[in-house]
């Protein structure tokens, strides 16, 4: 078979201190500026607000319905289309049906939309929404864990995958603060989605660990561990870049619907790959030696 990356010895464990320090500074940093936006960083979900249905008679541009509104006060609204090129979703943080109407008819008088529904989100509602969000994301880290746990009969493994999902998940919260994009029930369904595939990658790693420890008795842990890494490196890089290109697809050409989740994607699986190895499979080894 073609082998497009032949065999490694590279020590991935060297550095393992100053990327703690790395990963420490960027998930502070991100969290801290995501706690500092308040409620700026949530989106109508979660914040309550208002959606609006309209459908034209004719395909629209989305672009010339987000450039009309933005001649009045619409601070961050959502506008995109919704199943076909003739209808449109505007969610807003505030009661804006009478405005956006009238925006709306001005601009198409030739084709003036109809409304086909109006949804508002109440404040009670998007904080239900946001406790369960945050509880969706916790019970799952916690059963990959037990599971982790479970699999490889140790628990230092699953707290190791713990923290490094959890690390995944904080850096993407992290990102999608500092590029302003509001925290939406689609953006938890992408932080999920970032948790099971980083996992996936750190469970192959693991596997490889438990059959050298079986094979290789006369390597020291550390030794082990690098070797493992070295042999699933192709695997790795491989599976992670046909990913990537996939949803660097998405996020070029999904559209706006699809952006911000093919965003928190793109940097949830990057943070996966740097996280399986240089902090879930080194915590390992810091387990190890304090056993």
């Amino acid at each position: 078979m073609l082998q497009l990356i032949g065999t490694t010895r590279l020590d991935f464990l060297r550095p393992r201190k100053l990327c703690y320090l790395f990963s420490l500074v960027l998930v502070l940093g991100g969290v801290g500026y995501f706690f500092r936006l308040g409620d700026e960083a949530y989106g109508i979900d979660f914040t309550g607000g208002q959606l609006q249905h309209y459908r034209f008679q004719q395909p629209v541009a989305v672009e010339t319905v987000r450039t009309a509104l933005g001649e009045i006060d619409l601070t961050g609204a959502s506008i995109q289309q919704f199943g076909n090129a003739e209808e449109v979703l505007i969610r807003t943080s505030r009661d804006t049906v009478k405005p956006v109407e009238e925006k709306l008819k001005q601009t198409f008088p030739q084709d003036p939309p109809q409304m086909v529904r109006v949804e508002r989100v109440g404040p009670s509602v998007g904080t239900d929404l946001r406790r369960r969000a945050i509880q969706a994301i916790f019970w799952a880290l916690v059963s990959i864990s037990l599971y982790v746990g479970f699999r490889f009969r140790s628990w230092s493994f699953g707290i190791a995958g713990i923290v490094a999902l959890l690390h995944d998940v904080l850096i993407t919260v992290g990102a999608l603060a500092l590029t302003h994009r509001p925290m939406s029930l689609t953006l938890v369904a992408a932080l999920l989605t970032i948790a099971g595939y980083s996992i996936n990658d750190t469970i192959v790693i693991y596997d490889r660990i438990r059959e050298l420890r079986r094979t290789a008795k006369k390597m020291t842990f550390q030794e082990l561990i690098n070797l493992a890494l070295n042999q699933t490196l192709s695997r790795t890089l491989l599976t992670s870049g046909l990913t990537l290109l996939t949803v660097l697809a998405l996020f070029f050409f999904g559209g706006d619907i699809l952006n911000d989740f093919a965003f928190a994607l793109l940097v949830g699986f990057v943070s996966g790959v740097y996280s399986t190895v240089t902090i879930a499979t080194p915590l390992l080894l810091v387990w190890q030696k304090r056993k």
